[in-house]
Parts: C-alpha cells; structure tokens; sequence
C-alpha cells in the first residue's frame, strides 16, 4: 500500500512541476516596436519597425515562424486593415509604413492548436495534439493566441484605439497609452467574442521590470470585463489578457480545456 501511495505522490509531484508551467505560462505572443511614436515627415510618411517576441521573457525570448502566423494587419484609422508580409529572421522585423498622422494598429494571430500531456509506461509525454485515442490523459487544452500593439503618428485626438480589430479575445485600451504619464491608471476592457471577459487574469509589464517570466502588476475583470493598471514606469508596455475555461462541448472529446491569450503593446513615455 505504501508503495503504491509513493508512485500517486510521485506522479501529483511531476503534475504539480511539469504540467503547470506547461499550461499556466505557455508560450505568449506579442508584438514589439522600434518606434510607437514616430515622426511624420511630409515627403517621406512615417515608418517603424514591429518585430515579435514570443515565449515567457519581455521583450524578446524565442524565435517564431511566419508560416505560424495565420493574421499580420496594420490597420489605420480609416478602418481598412492592410495585410503585412511578415520580414524574414527569427523574430520576423517588418517596417511598417505609415502616411498620416493617426493612430494605427498592429495585430497578429497565431494558429490555434492542442497540447495534451498523458502517463505512459510511467512516464508523463507531451503531446503536440488533441487526447483524441490517448490513454492516461493527465490534461490538455485547445490554444489560441492574438496580439496587438499601439502605433501614434504625431501629435493625435484620435480615438481609433477603441475600435476592435475583432479577435476572440481583446485588450481595449480606454484611454490612449501615448497621452499618459508615470502614475497615471490606463483603464481596460477585455473582450471575448466581443462581449465583455467576465472574472479573467490580466497581468501588466514593462520592459526592464524582470529577465525572468515575471508582471509587474497582477488583476483582473469585473463583472463589465473592466479592470485597470497603474503606469509604474516610462517606457514600452505589455499587457497580457489571460483566459481558461472548460472545454465546450464541441470540443470535449478532444480536450479537457480551452486557454486564450491576447497582449497589447505600447509607450509611454
């Protein structure tokens, strides 16, 4: 009996150890900028570079690849997203193009996918895929990633930066990121399938709080999928919209769990 108590404590310890940084803090997308508030030049437009950074370390981690990418748009205040191509390397800097004075937005998706981790022959595996025809399932979960980040063209009034670009899940800034300063509070929505994120973790950073896979600031959404986070420090941001649910049924008998993730980048300065 004590030996088969030692082999459940055995397997709760790996669960505990390895599936929670699996699910908890899975690889997050989220798109960079050399410049978010570039110069217009009447000649020449404006222009700035986007690159992603992907993994668990701000602002740059791990490499990904452009076939992954399923959306790249930049899209002005007019409304119309232009479809991006994304540049070549491992973190994908694109220049970005820009001939008005305005806010624009850029956004990714990633591909959605599964992960599943089982036990077999007493070992926990990491499956790359649905637990459709595995045994031993330990957990898995259907992923989706978005991202934006928040370009300022010169001096603007512009309240484009309310407008959803239409991902499952979204950050609204209430406020224009540009127009704030230390100390200042930016208010959120969060948005799933365009209605208000109930109840949901949203984490905050800025780039030099941590080399590690830490937020400088930890909340969450109300009942208005509201929250709101308290600018620590100059600089560029990023905000991360964090969403676990149980499966739907359309998707129970491929996993147990569904996770969405979205980010928003900016500067304030």
């Amino acid at each position: 009996m004590r030996i088969i108590q030692a082999q459940i404590f055995a397997i709760l310890f790996m669960v505990v150890f390895l599936f929670v940084p699996q699910v908890a803090f899975s690889h997050l997308v989220w798109i960079n900028a050399t410049d978010y508030s570039p110069t217009l030049y009447e000649k020449f437009g404006a222009h700035t570079k986007v690159y992603f950074g992907y993994g668990h370390k701000y602002p740059v981690h791990d490499f990904i690849k452009a076939e992954r990418l399923t959306e790249f748009t930049c899209t002005g205040q007019e409304g119309k997203g232009e479809k991006i191509k994304p540049g070549s390397g491992g973190f994908l800097a694109t220049k970005i193009n820009m001939k008005k004075t305005g806010t624009y937005i850029v956004s990714a998706t990633v591909e959605s996918g599964f992960y599943t981790m089982y036990m077999k022959k007493g070992k926990v595996c990491h499956h790359a895929g649905s637990m459709t025809g595995l045994e031993g399932v330990i957990s898995s979960l259907y992923h989706e990633r978005y991202a934006k980040a928040l370009i300022n063209v010169g001096e603007t009034d512009s309240t484009f930066f309310l407008t959803p670009v239409g991902h499952k899940v979204e950050i609204i800034p209430m406020q224009n990121p540009a127009k704030l300063k230390t100390g200042d509070f930016l208010d959120l929505k969060v948005l799933l399938d365009g209605k208000p994120a109930r109840y949901f973790k949203v984490y905050a950073t800025y780039n030099g709080f941590s080399t590690d896979d830490d937020f400088a600031y930890a909340t969450g959404t109300d009942a208005k999928g509201m929250t709101k986070i308290r600018i620590l420090h100059y600089g560029s941001w990023l905000v991360k919209a964090d969403i676990k649910m149980i499966a739907p049924d359309e998707l129970r008998d491929k996993c147990r769990q569904v996770h969405y993730t979205a980010t928003l980048t900016f500067e304030v300065e």
